[in-house]
This record gives C-alpha cells, sequence and structure tokens, in this order.
C-alpha cells in the first residue's frame, strides 16, 4: 500500500469504524454475551474486507508486492478463517509501510482470532500510538478485549481474572472518557464490571470458605492435639497403674514367697520337731521297754527267790517235823 493509500484508509477509517461498531453491536445482541468480543472481531473484519476490496479496485494496476495488495488479501484470508495465512500478509505489507497504524490494527485482529492475545494487544498499542484519534480509540478498545477475553479464559483462576478485567475497564473507560459515544466500549465496559463482582462474589466466597475451612481445621487439630493429650495422659495413668501393679504383684510375690519360705521352715521345724518327738518317743519306749526287761527280769529273779525260799521253808519244816514226836490226840467225842 502507498503513502496515498494509507491516507485513503484514513480517510475513510471513521465510517469503516463505525459500521463494525454497528455490526459487533448486532451480533452480541444475539449471543449470550461470553462470546461477544470474538463476534465483534468477525463483524469488525467482514467490515474492513468489504471496505478494502472497494478501494483495491482502483488499486489493481499496482504491483503484486504492493502493501494494499497485501492488506487486502489479508483480510480476504482473515474472512475465510485462514488468520495464520492473513498474518503473513500483514507482516508483508508492515516490510513496506512499518509504521502504518491500520497496518497493525489488521495484525492484531489476526493474532486476536488465533487467540495470541498478547501479541493481538502489542499490535493494537501500536495501532493506537498515543494519537487519541478515531483508529486510536477503536484499538484502546480492542486490546481492552484482548484483557477481557484473557479474563474469559483464566475464570478459573478469580485473582488473575480481576487482574485483567480491572486493566480492560481501564481501557474501556479511557475511550469512554474521549468518546461517550463509543457503543462497544460503553457496552464492554458494563459486561467486565459485571463479571467483575461476580468474580470478586467468588473471590470473597472462595474466602470465606478457605477461612471456614482453616477454622474447621485448626478444630481438628485443637481436637486431635486435646484427644493426643488425653490419650497421652491416659497411657501415663495406665503405665503408671501397670507400674503399681507389677509392683504390687511383686511384692505380693515376695510376700507369698516369704510366707512360702516360712511355711516351709516352720513345716520343716515342725517335721523336725515330730521326727524329735517321735526320736524321743522312740527313745522312752526303748528305755520303757529296757526298764520293764529290767523289771521283769528282777521280777523272775525275785520269783525264783521267793519260790526258792518257800521251797527252803517246805523242806526246813520237814526236817523239824521230823524232829517233833507224835502224840495221840484226844478225842472227846
Amino acid at each position: 500500500m502507498s503513502e496515498h493509500g494509507v491516507r485513503t484508509r484514513s480517510a475513510s477509517d471513521g465510517s469503516i469504524r463505525k459500521a463494525r461498531r454497528h455490526e459487533g453491536t448486532k451480533a452480541r445482541s444475539g449471543s449470550d454475551g461470553s462470546q461477544w468480543d470474538r463476534s465483534l472481531t468477525v463483524a469488525a473484519l467482514m467490515v474492513f474486507a468489504a471496505a478494502t476490496i472497494a478501494r483495491g479496485a482502483d488499486e489493481a494496476a499496482k504491483p503484486p508486492i504492493s502493501a494494499s495488495k497485501a492488506v487486502r488479501e489479508g483480510n480476504l484470508l482473515l474472512k475465510a478463517g485462514d488468520a495464520a495465512s492473513a498474518l503473513k500478509r500483514y507482516r508483508q505489507a508492515e516490510t513496506v509501510q512499518p509504521s502504518a497504524r491500520e497496518i497493525a490494527f489488521d495484525r492484531g485482529l489476526g493474532h486476536y482470532a488465533l487467540g495470541q492475545f498478547d501479541e493481538a494487544r502489542q499490535a493494537f498499542e501500536k495501532a493506537a500510538g498515543g494519537a487519541g484519534d478515531a483508529l486510536a480509540d477503536d484499538a484502546v478498545y480492542s486490546a481492552g478485549a484482548c484483557d477481557h477475553a484473557e479474563a474469559f479464559a483464566g475464570g478459573a483462576n478469580p485473582k488473575a481474572a480481576l487482574s485483567k478485567l480491572e486493566n480492560a475497564m481501564q481501557r474501556y473507560q479511557s475511550v469512554l472518557s474521549r468518546r461517550p459515544e463509543h457503543q462497544p466500549a460503553r457496552d464492554a465496559n458494563y459486561k467486565a464490571a459485571s463479571m467483575w463482582r461476580e468474580l470478586k462474589q467468588k473471590l470473597e466466597q472462595q474466602k470465606q470458605q478457605q477461612q471456614q475451612q482453616q477454622q474447621q481445621n485448626d478444630q481438628q487439630d485443637q481436637n486431635q492435639q486435646e484427644e493426643n493429650q488425653e490419650k497421652q495422659q491416659q497411657s501415663s495413668e495406665q503405665q503408671k497403674e501397670n507400674e503399681q501393679q507389677e509392683q504390687q504383684s511383686a511384692e505380693n510375690q515376695e510376700q507369698q514367697s516369704q510366707e512360702q519360705q516360712a511355711e516351709k521352715q516352720q513345716s520343716a521345724s515342725a517335721e523336725q520337731k515330730e521326727n524329735q518327738d517321735e526320736q524321743s518317743k522312740e527313745a522312752q519306749a526303748k528305755e520303757e521297754e529296757q526298764k520293764e526287761d529290767v523289771s521283769r527280769e528282777q521280777a523272775e529273779r525275785k520269783l525264783r527267790e521267793m519260790m526258792q525260799a518257800v521251797r527252803d521253808r517246805k523242806k526246813l519244816r520237814r526236817e523239824e517235823v521230823k524232829k517233833i514226836p507224835i502224840s495221840p490226840v484226844d478225842k472227846d467225842w
């Protein structure tokens, strides 16, 4: 595209962007709101492609390597869904006119279609260029759309999504401060704020849940600690009781052993005494038997002596009788 071609495109930017906003608004009114930014991008691409084709009719005789032809082909490819090939054409155009903000804007649309939000944001920021014109406002709005889209993609991480939404709202509000009639920025800012409130509420709920969970965990830890202390105390008391029982059992066993030993000693002493008594009785019996034997012998000896004495007296009497004269007995009958 020549310098004249860039100026021509710049001159028609107002009507193109106005048509793009109108188409984007219609596309969003038929959706559920979650894909409004992509619908806006497709509508904008269609308008850009139509405008480029119309302008390209006057430039058909230019060399095929011109920036305008590369941009026109890139717009057609982007409209057909081949964003990767479209980016190649935009880069070719930028090699010819590297400072062209319009080409940077189109390249941002290509990156956006591929979900390359960082590259798209950089391209839109280049297109904005701090100029403060209508193209700059659309570029700032589109950079906010990149932040907005990343917030959708990062919905699982509420903190990151909140940060992206805040960046997007800052860009939308920057556009609205200069152009209050910029309806896409107004709609997008409203939806971003709504999503920000939902995520903020979700984050607060998560925080409360985490606090409650932490309190429950702390309470469980405290209960567990108290339970462990109670178990430890019970274990200590049980151990002390077991030690006392063992000590008492040892004392009982020692006492039993002493009692058994005393009983054995007493039994041995009684047995010894009984043996001594038996021995004494046996000795006494033997002594009595011996005495009895002695007495018997003495008695027999005395008896023999008495009998001998009797025999001796009888013999003596017979002898005396022989000496005494016998006289007749007078009978008085």
